[in-house]
């Protein structure tokens, strides 16, 4: 009898358990949490710009931007929030991301309309503060802040995704955005000259041995410069001019006050060195941004001249509106004068005064593996590619509603016309199929390029100004 009791009694401790977890999780999935008004207060002081629309929205689940009860899949069927919770319980969720280290703890999560807030209130750890599920085509959850993914329980799948059958990326116009900077540049020139008799900005190019492509682009680089308002001179040297002669030469630029920016067009011959030749530029005069102590100072996330094709790409970035605080973002190429730059512009922190883009950013090369490229590229927001191998980045390596910064310029033989192009590293005409935005190669980073060099030498001029005023007081 007594085991009998024991066992009756063991099975109403267990249906008491079950019913209990029960009631937590019903409790966990319908129950809304208000967030302490103190704690709304500090986070909003915390808030990147543009966060206080949104902390207005998590107010009101009807805002434009919301999951309605049931929305299109890609494939055009529906499907219910509801369904979601019932295949993939909360705990789950969250200890996955707390393994993966893209939840800021363990907590359990409670839903609050098509938001998620932490148990005690705290929100999640986001930009917006706040995140929301959606279910791919494939069956996998996500959880995404504001529209961007921050985890797939499956695979990685773009929330802000498009109709990739009927709509191609949007073209970012190089070329006109590099109008509209030379435009601007021209009347801030203008007006800084009236202002306590400045002169003209000066350039002066340095240009050696008789490349094709080195002419052009310094033709292009002076043709831009009259265009702003700086005033300009190309100093041509035979092949044969000695690595001696090149720094000596360097040096009396440097010592040149009518001179405010010196550029040395890359390459330089085999004979001389050409980290050596970048360092002999005068830091304040180093329009390219390529001394080793402008660099250092880009690293550190200090004020300096920063190189401009990564410059270019910023602006690009910026002008077009394209997200980076969070995204994850792939550069592949690790040059010293393009892809690290560029890595180190998109994963610094935006409150310093190279105005970074806290993007998460991994780095691919030559020796990464082609599958674990193409892994990287598939998680990627943004992907920039600087490597100079035409076709490099597929469509199948590109996830839905990316961006594609293409960086890399080949000069390849057009098979049905035999004559010569250029392309970029992207096999272009497929990934627009599926990016959401994308920069065409000529007509996309390469005259932000040109724009960035005449925006630095302007900055350079302006420095050294206050610098000389400096010295005369």
């Amino acid at each position: 009898m007594m085991m009998a009791a024991s066992v009756t009694l063991e099975k109403a401790l267990l249906m008491t358990t079950i019913t209990s977890a029960a009631a937590v999780s019903k409790t966990i999935t319908t129950t809304s949490v208000r967030v302490q008004h103190h704690q709304h207060q500090h986070r909003q002081q915390r808030m990147p710009k543009g966060t206080a629309q949104c902390e207005a929205k998590l107010k009101d689940p009807s805002s434009e931007g919301f999951s309605s009860e049931r929305e299109a899949k890609p494939n055009g069927s529906a499907y219910s929030e509801e369904n979601v919770f019932q295949e993939h319980s909360i705990e789950r969720v969250c200890n996955i991301g707390w393994r993966k280290g893209l939840l800021s703890d363990r907590r359990s999560v409670r839903r609050y309309n098509h938001e998620f807030v932490s148990l005690d209130g705290g929100l999640l750890s986001s930009r917006r503060n706040m995140v929301h599920t959606k279910k791919a085509s494939n069956g996998s959850l996500i959880i995404s802040q504001n529209g961007a993914d921050i985890l797939s329980l499956d695979r990685h799948y773009h929330s802000d995704t498009k109709d990739s059958s009927n709509e191609m990326a949007k073209l970012i116009d190089g070329k006109q955005i590099a109008a509209d900077i030379r435009m601007e540049l021209r009347e801030q020139i203008e007006e800084w000259m009236k202002q306590g008799g400045n002169r003209a900005p000066h350039l002066t190019a340095i240009l050696i041995g008789e490349d094709p492509a080195s002419n052009t682009y310094v033709s292009n680089k002076m043709k831009a410069a009259a265009d702003v308002g700086i005033t300009s001179k190309t100093e041509r040297y035979s092949a044969d001019i000695t690595e001696e002669q090149l720094l000596k030469r360097i040096e009396e630029l440097n010592q040149d006050d009518s001179v405010d920016g010196i550029l040395v067009q890359l390459p330089v011959p085999g004979h001389i060195n050409e980290r050596k030749v970048c360092n002999s530029v005068s830091c304040d005069k180093d329009v390219d941004g390529f001394n080793e102590r402008n660099i250092g100072r880009l690293c550190l996330d200090m004020n300096t001249l920063i190189p401009c094709t990564p410059l270019g790409v910023q602006e690009l970035i910026k002008r077009t509106e394209i997200e980076t605080f969070g995204k994850n973002a792939v550069v592949v190429g690790r040059s010293k004068n393009v892809g690290m730059p560029i890595a180190m512009l998109l994963h610094a922190d935006g409150r310093n005064d190279t105005c970074a883009m806290d993007a998460t950013v991994t780095m691919c090369h030559r020796f990464t593996p082609p599958e674990e490229l193409a892994r990287f590229c598939r998680t990627a927001d943004i992907i920039v590619t600087a490597t100079g191998v035409p076709g490099l980045i597929k469509a199948d390596m590109v996830k839905e509603g990316a961006a594609i910064i293409d960086v890399g310029i080949t000069r390849v033989k057009d098979p049905e016309t035999g004559k010569n192009k250029l392309v970029g590293d992207v096999d272009f005409d497929e990934v627009r199929k599926v990016a959401g935005h994308i920069t065409p190669v000529p007509g996309g980073v390469g005259p932000m390029t040109v724009a960035m060099l005449m925006k630095n030498t302007f900055i350079a001029a302006k420095n050294l100004a206050h610098k000389r005023a400096d010295k005369e007081k």
